[in-house]
């Protein structure tokens, strides 16, 4: 009696586990990507009023149309073109403020499927297979201005960022909080993770990263426990052409991008004004 009963605990426990299993492969590329909520407003910095933003649609599939914004100068006239990757959670709408910082540029970005306006559900192989869309259509709108735009990715949007630079000809790659792999930073957290051998998207970006040829900067926040600085490290350490690393004080990882030093550092490196090399 007692065995029976010890057998149909170990089969209910069996057939419980196998069921959280196959709801963690199913949803998995919602749990990676996370979800929107507010778009995080980014302070204007002294360049502010010169840009115009624009709301973009792109269809990348049957069905699904991803929701973008661009920021132009007010007189039309952009002397280059940034293209962002947002990270977990992140609504892309606040990214054209990043203009008042540039200057002459224009600004691209769009929501990845699933988040705010964008139709679908979000997972590796269509975020990237959709960035390299995203890319070929900012080129389409700018034309000449925009054959090899500078290119940037904060957190998660670095893998969709070093992707496009890997099979893609960009004039810079700029990355904000780096990692070499997802199922790397789970290990980081708990050795024994026992998921890690259930990731069908691991966003190994090292393999990409062997692949880029253009200069690239890489900024980390100086408080960052999301992804400490030795996977950035790593990652880096894949890149060919690593012209710059730093990390901004009094920033962490949700703060990085929309503090006023990040922005100014950003500006500097882009325009080709910064003080800090390697």
């Amino acid at each position: 009696m007692i065995p029976t009963a010890i057998g149909v605990l170990a089969l209910t426990a069996a057939t419980g586990y196998a069921v959280l299993c196959a709801l963690f492969w199913a949803a998995q590329g919602r749990l990676i990507f996370g979800r929107t909520t507010n778009v995080r407003p980014l302070a204007p910095g002294p360049l502010a009023d010169q840009h115009e933003v624009k709301a973009l649609w792109l269809d990348v599939a049957p069905g699904v149309r991803l929701e973008g914004w661009v920021a132009r100068p007010q007189n039309g006239r952009a002397d280059k073109v940034l293209l962002y990757f947002g990270g977990r959670n992140e609504h892309v709408g606040w990214a054209g403020a990043m203009t008042s910082y540039l200057g002459p540029w224009s600004v691209y970005a769009f929501n990845y499927r699933g988040f705010g306006g964008s139709g679908g559900n979000p997972c590796e192989f269509d975020a990237k297979s959709d960035a390299l869309q995203v890319l070929d259509e900012v080129r389409r709108l700018e034309g000449d201005a925009a054959l090899a735009p500078v290119v940037m990715g904060r957190s998660l949007g670095t893998a969709m960022a070093i992707c496009v630079a890997a099979q893609r000809e960009i004039t810079q790659l700029v990355l904000l909080s780096p990692f070499d792999s997802v199922r790397s930073l789970l290990r980081q957290r708990a050795p024994l993770n026992s998921v890690c051998w259930l990731l069908n998207q691991n966003f190994d970006c090292i393999d990409d990263a062997h692949q880029v040829k253009a200069p690239t900067a890489i900024l980390l926040a100086a408080k960052d426990q999301r992804v400490p600085h030795s996977h950035s490290a790593r990652l880096a350490s894949a890149l060919g052409n690593l012209q710059h690393m730093s990390w901004v004080a009094g920033t962490n990882h949700k703060t990085l991008p929309r503090f006023a030093q990040t922005q100014a550092r950003i500006a500097a490196l882009l325009n080709g004004t910064a003080s800090e090399r390697m």
